[in-house]
């Protein structure tokens, strides 16, 4: 799986450039605010349909444009193009092979990514919901069953929690009423938890693995995958979250509230963790993420790596090269502040390389090595 060009219009700070991408391993240099993230994000997008940083498109859209476009030549087995429009007032519209697509959900999995950026520390220290996130990422690219039952799942939560409010700013209640969204939400509730443990079982070892390569060693992490429906499904759930759904006027329990539990020698992760430890806990996570998804999809999916390298020093830096550019991975994007420390790197393992330096949305440098 690669990327063979991209043609950014209106995208965060890129108003209409276009660049043609090597295989192999891709450093995208230059200052902090230049604009290297937002490439990786522009690639991101036209892979599963959104941005890696926020739901909301007028986020990602240029402060003087009314629209943006994303324009790109992915290749697997044959040429495919992909273009993504949005203009707020207007659909989303993705057209692969000048075909429009019916649904935004028919084009994830089809082009399988995986990112690793500065924010994923939020998977280690912050709530649940990150946490989420990363399982239905992950999930979403290789079953569609999965994606289409946390649509029902999320659909009906949001009707039922309306419902809820709507019960307590009128004074009334309707049992029947939220019985007849709730129990539409136990066959997709039961899937997502299935779908849920196997990705936390599969990966598991994986992750496993490849920390005690890169961390030499030196601690045994593990995930823990928790839910409520270990031990109980949605409808009993429900049954005893009744009076306390309604005095919080929300719903209280399910699989929305599900998490994994990160650890270090047998204690949470986030307790006494130092920074180095988690970017490394962070970094095999990714990596494993990145390995479950080539095992069942079949494709080697784009990694996309934003500062990944910053505050590590050089002995590291080129273990993580040696890494990535062992065979194993595909084409690698990765984004850097110093200009010559990837090519330098390397250039002394002779590896093929293209660096593509960046300034204030622009290509200024555009070199391919070998």
């Amino acid at each position: 799986m690669s990327v063979k060009s991209i043609h950014i219009v209106n995208y965060k700070n890129y108003e209409d450039q276009k660049i043609t991408f090597k295989n192999g391993i891709i450093a995208i240099v230059g200052n902090n605010g230049m604009g290297k993230t937002n490439m990786l994000d522009a690639i991101y997008y036209v892979c599963i349909g959104k941005s890696y940083f926020t739901s909301s498109d007028k986020n990602v859209m240029n402060k003087a444009a009314d629209f943006f476009r994303i324009v790109s030549e992915l290749d697997y087995d044959k040429a495919q193009e992909v273009i993504v429009k949005v203009k707020p007032s207007q659909l989303k519209s993705i057209e692969v092979n000048s075909v429009k697509l019916e649904k935004i959900s028919d084009h994830i999995g089809s082009n399988p990514v995986v990112m690793i950026a500065p924010i994923d520390i939020q998977l280690l220290l912050e709530g649940s919901e990150p946490r989420r996130l990363f399982m239905n990422n992950s999930i979403v690219q290789y079953s569609k069953a999965y994606l289409h039952n946390l649509l029902v799942y999320n659909r009906l939560l949001k009707q039922r929690n309306a419902l809820l409010k709507q019960f307590n700013e009128k004074r009334f209640f309707d049992k029947t009423l939220l019985e007849s969204i709730s129990e539409r939400m136990y066959e997709p509730a039961s899937i997502i938890y299935k779908e849920r443990l196997n990705f936390v079982n599969n990966i598991s070892p994986i992750f496993e693995e490849t920390y005690r390569e890169i961390s030499g060693d030196q601690e045994k992490c593990s995930l823990t995958y928790k839910s409520q429906l270990e031990h109980q499904d949605l409808e009993t759930i429900f049954a005893n979250n009744f009076d306390k759904d309604r005095i919080l006027v929300r719903t209280s329990a399910g699989v929305h509230k599900d998490d994994i539990v990160f650890i270090m020698n047998d204690d949470p992760l986030k307790t006494f963790a130092s920074q180095g430890q988690l970017k490394s806990f962070i970094l095999s996570l990714k990596l494993a993420q990145y390995h479950l998804l080539h095992k069942v999809v079949g494709k080697k999916p784009i990694l996309l790596l934003d500062d990944l390298f910053d505050k590590l020093d050089t002995n590291r830096v080129t273990y993580l090269l040696q890494r990535l550019t062992n065979g194993t991975f595909g084409q690698v994007f990765i984004s850097d502040t110093d200009n010559d420390r990837i090519p330098s790197i390397l250039k002394s393992m002779s590896v093929k390389y293209q660096t593509l330096e960046i300034k204030n949305g622009k290509v200024v440098t555009d070199e391919k090595k070998r």
